[in-house]
């Protein structure tokens, strides 16, 4: 006859894997989910836009102003932007403000004068700790990783103490695109932006219910209000560009995010097509992407 406590284990094991087997199925099914959908046609045109772009350090960020240059982006459409840089790098936040400063003089017909007061509101630089540091021991690393996601997690939604509100609101809390090339911080930011995608889809399943049963009445007030602003919608889109370095095989934070992230662009041909799994969205090519 088994002891109690061994019974108590047992069950706990049992239990443990029952809950653990249904949290991966809602998993993958909302991974499957985000992965093989259209991006939704939610934001009207010339709608304010919230930009996050995530910088690496050395020449992520190098890559990453050369190809925010290349696209010229439009600050009457790309209305905010935050800049995430890891805690000790200097360089990236300060190459973040002279591109903003230089990009605003190219552009102040478009939206505001560079010497404007509100100029300095368009914008944020927030700072989360580092993923690992340079030469950090293995075993203090998955510690300063969690400190970096929950970091994220608070910059996506708006939470950071860094954070300030942006001058022209979008009617969503979270980022509209998330831009990033790598390395760490930006497999912590793309993981947060898909855990908070995965509460949603929960949550969603279980207000089915009551969205039905307002279906109705909202039917109803549409047509009454076809011109009102449109509804709150989740967006936190994430793109990753890999670096034009890799040739023919994929960085690590490729590797990883390569079944998370919305779109995932290479600069090489020899890495087009490729996929985390079968039925997963494949790699775009994009050409070069930099100067």
């Amino acid at each position: 006859m088994a002891l109690p406590w061994v019974k108590l284990i047992i069950y706990g094991l049992l239990f443990a894997a029952i809950g653990g087997t249904i949290a991966l199925i809602l998993y993958i099914r909302a991974l499957s989910i985000s992965q093989n959908s259209k991006v939704p046609k939610w934001r009207r045109k010339n709608s304010p836009t919230h930009l996050l772009v995530v910088l690496g350090s050395g020449g992520h960020t190098a890559e990453m102003f050369s190809m925010l240059r290349r696209m010229k982006l439009d600050p009457s459409t790309y209305t905010y932007r935050t800049y995430v840089v890891s805690s000790g790098d200097d360089f990236s936040a300060t190459r973040a403000v002279e591109f903003e400063t230089e990009w605003l003089k190219q552009h102040s017909r478009l939206s505001f004068s560079a010497n404007d007061s509100n100029s300095a509101e368009s914008y944020a630089i927030v700072t989360v700790p580092r993923a690992r540091r340079v030469h950090q021991s293995y075993l203090t690393a998955p510690l300063s990783t969690l400190q970096c996601f929950y970091a994220c997690f608070l910059v996506l939604r708006g939470r950071h103490p860094e954070q300030k509100s942006p001058l022209l609101r979008t009617n969503s809390p979270y980022p509209d695109v998330i831009l990033t090339n790598g390395p760490a911080t930006a497999v912590c930011m793309i993981l947060a932006a898909k855990s908070l995608r995965l509460l949603h889809y929960l949550g969603s399943l279980f207000n089915i219910k009551n969205h039905q049963d307002r279906d109705s009445s909202r039917s109803s007030q549409a047509k009454r209000s076809e011109d009102a602003p449109a509804p709150v919608h989740f967006r936190l889109r994430t793109i990753y560009v890999e670096s034009w370095a890799r040739v023919t095989t994929f960085s690590l934070s490729g590797k990883l995010l390569l079944p998370f992230a919305d779109r995932f662009l290479v600069q090489w041909p020899d890495l087009a097509g490729k996929q985390a799994w079968r039925g997963m969205r494949k790699t775009e090519y994009a050409g070069t992407l930099v100067d």
